[in-house]
């Protein structure tokens, strides 16, 4: 690491920690508060809301001053600004679904047409898939069409499975701090392969800045970060996974659990012949609530697996990796169970 990459996620951290503060201190009087009423939530005054904008603001200033702004980059950071902007006007006026929708498939367009590529997705388990049998000139430019049709999936899924968890305050937060630091080790162990300046920068910057955020949102919250820090987490954890190399499925396991339980839950609305994109409270977070557990060791508890399987997707290639993954996957068919069973009792 050079002197950039060790001093960008300090000045990130703090970035994030002087943004709240003067957040706490005029979100008020700017009206920019959470409806805690609307959930049900009588416990508790209205407190700052749509925090999550910070977000892109220390990523847009840190990636400004120590990375080099090449056409991808420039890509991302405008289908970011796009997100970060629709999804603050969401927490405002609660935008359609579809609309939503349509503006993250959006994001993914620009960002292929940014330049982005996925050659081949990497499989821990197996050979790797290959994504550019099928071309085509598209304005000049060559577009790979499984390539385009896997990152812009990819990062729809990727933004609904972080939105989805921001069910209980600090666990976005923690989660994204966890799966981005994960990106950064993992970044730091194949840059003897290839070049991965770029993503040790931005994975350390916005794991510092969930980290100084998470000092605020870990239960009880002083701020909230709304669709706009969601939305923009989720994107950023999908986009720096294909800037990595096509780490998707490396992804993919460190967001084992919250992918497979979004997935349940969008199974389980379409069988009760409701929205997938409508929310409800079936997640495994809200779950562990109704079990009895408090939102501290429900963060934790969440914390804790989320992490398992990051160390599990570091070591996957190893034979001790290997059998984690198997435990991993027993693990999580565990708690599937119970969440059955406590969907039924």
């Amino acid at each position: 690491m050079n002197l950039h990459q060790l001093v960008a996620p300090i000045v990130s951290f703090f970035l994030t920690l002087g943004g709240v503060w003067l957040m706490l201190r005029f979100f008020p009087k700017w009206k920019l508060l959470d409806r805690p009423h609307e959930y049900g939530i009588t416990d508790r005054k209205p407190i700052p809301y749509s925090g999550g904008v910070i977000f892109f603001l220390v990523f847009l200033i840190s990636t400004l001053a120590f990375v080099d702004i090449t056409r991808p980059i420039a890509g991302v950071i405008f289908a970011a600004f796009l997100i970060t902007l629709v999804s603050f006007l969401d927490d405002r006026i609660r935008l359609s679904p579809i609309l939503r929708l349509g503006v993250q498939i959006l994001a993914g367009v620009i960002v292929v047409f940014s330049g982005v590529k996925l050659q081949l997705i990497n499989n821990p388990l197996g050979a790797p898939i290959f994504l550019d049998s099928i071309k085509f000139d598209f304005f000049g430019q060559q577009i790979w069409l499984l390539s385009a049709l896997a990152i812009i999936g990819w990062l729809v899924i990727m933004m609904n499975v972080m939105n989805w968890l921001d069910g209980i305050p600090g666990l976005a937060s923690g989660i994204s701090t966890i799966a981005q630091f994960s990106l950064f080790v993992l970044s730091l162990q194949q840059f003897h392969l290839v070049d991965q300046s770029a993503l040790i920068t931005l994975s350390s910057v916005l794991a510092a800045s969930t980290l100084a955020f998470l000092i605020f949102d870990f239960h009880p919250p002083k701020i909230l970060m709304g669709d706009t820090g969601s939305m923009f987490l989720g994107f950023m954890l999908g986009v720096l996974s294909i800037l990595s190399g096509g780490k998707l499925a490396t992804a993919l396991l460190i967001m084992g659990f919250p992918v497979f339980d979004a997935i349940w839950v969008t199974i389980r609305r379409v069988l009760r012949g409701t929205s997938p994109l409508k929310g409800d409270h079936s997640h495994f977070h809200h779950r562990l609530l109704k079990v009895g557990l408090s939102e501290r060791k429900a963060l934790i508890f969440n914390y804790l697996l989320c992490a398992a399987f990051a160390a599990i997707a570091l070591t996957i290639h190893t034979p001790l990796g290997k059998f984690a993954a198997l435990i991993g996957l027993l693990v999580t068919m565990g708690l599937v169970g119970i969440g059955i069973m406590v969907k039924r009792k």
